[in-house]
């Protein structure tokens, strides 16, 4: 299809008219008779929007636990768990994998 043939079918469709019912003067006034998109909310989009604005307030990190680990590093006996590094590390990329097949 041309976009002048396509642009010429929009312009028609867009010309067809519905009568709506006279205004106080007698004249009749035109609507689009195209099709419209219907949107419903549930109660649960709106429970989802607070549940996202009371995370947006919650710290992202554990002030304490970086402290702690801040002075273990400073004074050299932080110690780091390889194999739960290495457990989260796998788990997150299954997760990962799982959510990107689901898509």
């Amino acid at each position: 299809m041309k976009i002048d043939s396509a642009l010429h079918y929009v312009a028609s469709v867009q010309s067809k008219t519905v009568k709506s019912k006279s205004s106080r003067n007698g004249s009749r006034t035109a609507t689009s008779a195209l099709p419209g998109d219907n949107v419903e909310l549930t109660s649960a989009s709106s429970r989802m929007s607070e549940l996202e604005a009371q995370l947006a307030d919650l710290p992202t990190t554990d002030a304490g636990k970086v402290a702690v680990i801040r002075q273990a590093i400073a004074d050299g006996t932080f110690k780091v768990d390889e194999e739960a590094v290495a457990d989260a590390l796998v788990q997150e990329t299954v997760e990962q994998l799982r959510h990107k097949q689901n898509r």
